[in-house]
């Protein structure tokens, strides 16, 4: 590492150590509204009550991640009975939807301080770290390297105005980040790319896939869903889907704009959030509009139309069954949108606002093919949605395309499993050697 580098880096240990109390508290505070971290707090300032020897550690910073990581995970733990597997998330949203993985250790990542990462080490003592997407935290890293713990990046992708940045730093991002990585396993060429631009060097870089093609989901929820739709004659069914803090409002006065010339239009509205529910009742509520409230996912499905709003987590089937035309959140507002791929993989088209760029592969492959559409404003996704849902041809060939996609794009869980287990065999023959 060059002195430059390494002050640096001296620099944001100091840093981080001393603001790390700070970061948990704030946020706490900004997720005070999603499951609570209770007595787990602490977790993010690496104190753990749970005690390992040798795990294998996943990390995956919210729900998206963790839910493009269930499929590998259930077939990881199948073939490698014998490992201890952690997975750690870094929001109370995700921490709830990897609860459901039975066999798996789930905790809170530990923020990016080296004592709060020195802490999960001697709790769990991991012998091997998998990130899903793009997660390169220095203190992390470095700590890895110090404890010979090989740092594989799954699902890897990059966004090239961040490749940007880093290049123009690349005296800090090689050494601080490029370096420490063992392996990257990439989503495409593109991102192998942009990761060998940054430092990586090519014997390090492999292009395996998008895992969030190789979707698992609960299949017969949907029949469900969609049997209780039909058999009430439930037609039209517009679905927004994991909006975020400001869409809500925006999302509901375009539904009323397009209920005007489409009468029997309803709506299934499904906020990220839970603080985003209360937004959307608040609204609703303003304006004296009626809507059904779903927040208990143990109670039968209950909806005749109109408005449902959809306040439960682990039944996302169950809202795409009740849909026609899906519009993904989080792409009004620079989140970066959410995965086109779980309505495609249902035959169900979707919209998406201009900020898609968390999803940016999926999204350009579906909207070239016909099986997704692109709203810069809410005034275009009025047009779009009425276009589709008064053209059932269209509508139905989208489906179609959307769906072909997504099956186009599986096999990269094979791939990256096939690493995983090169990864951990070369491991295990140092440890006997």
């Amino acid at each position: 590492m060059n002195p430059a580098a390494a002050l640096a880096l001296k620099f944001y240990q100091l840093t981080t150590s001393l603001i790390a109390p700070l970061g948990a508290c704030f946020l706490a505070y900004k997720r005070r509204r999603d499951p609570p971290y209770g007595s787990r707090f602490c977790e993010l300032l690496g104190h753990y009550r749970l005690r390992l020897e040798h795990c294998v550690w996943f990390h995956a910073a919210s729900m998206g991640e963790v839910n493009s990581l269930k499929p590998l995970l259930r077939k990881f733990m199948l073939q490698h009975p014998q490992e201890q597997v952690v997975l750690s998330t870094l929001t109370t949203t995700g921490n709830e939807a990897a609860e459901a993985l039975k066999g798996l250790n789930v905790v809170y990542a530990p923020l990016d301080a080296p004592w709060c990462i020195q802490g999960f080490f001697r709790a769990l003592k991991p012998k091997a770290l998998f990130i899903v997407d793009t997660e390169l935290w220095p203190n992390l890293l470095h700590a890895c390297v110090r404890h010979h713990c090989p740092v594989t990046i799954i699902n890897a992708r990059m966004r090239e105005q961040n490749c940007v940045k880093y290049e123009r730093l690349l005296w800090l991002s090689k050494p601080l980040l490029a370096e420490p990585l063992g392996r990257v396993l990439c989503v495409s060429d593109d991102d192998a790319q942009r990761f060998e631009r940054i430092g990586v060097s090519a014997d390090r870089l492999e292009v395996t896939g998008n895992l969030k093609y190789d979707l698992t989901p609960n299949e017969q929820l949907f029949k469900d869903s969609k049997a209780y739709k039909d058999a009430r004659h439930l037609s039209p069914v517009l679905g927004v889907i994991s909006s975020h803090e400001g869409e809500e409002e925006l999302l509901l006065e375009s539904y009323f704009t397009i209920r005007q010339q489409v009468p029997r239009l309803s709506l299934v509205l499904v906020p990220r959030h839970k603080s985003g529910v209360e937004n959307a009742q608040k609204f609703l509520n303003s304006v004296d509009e009626e809507y059904t409230l779903r927040d208990n996912k143990q109670q039968p499905l209950d909806f005749s139309g109109g408005i449902l709003l959809g306040a439960t987590m682990g039944e996302i089937e169950r809202y795409f069954g009740l849909c026609d035309l899906v519009f993904m959140g989080g792409s009004f507002v620079r989140v970066g949108g959410h995965n086109p791929l779980e309505p495609a993989y249902y035959s169900l088209p979707c919209i998406t606002g201009p900020y898609y760029h968390n999803f940016q592969e999926a999204f350009d492959r579906l909207i070239e093919a016909g099986g997704a559409f692109l709203a810069n404003d809410h005034k275009r996704l009025v047009t779009l949605t009425l276009m589709l849902l008064q053209d059932q041809e269209k509508l139905f060939n989208a489906g179609i395309s959307a769906f072909e996609i997504q099956q186009e794009g599986r096999g990269a869980l094979k791939n990256t499993l096939n690493y995983i287990s090169l990864i951990l065999d070369k491991l295990a023959v140092k440890a006997q050697s």
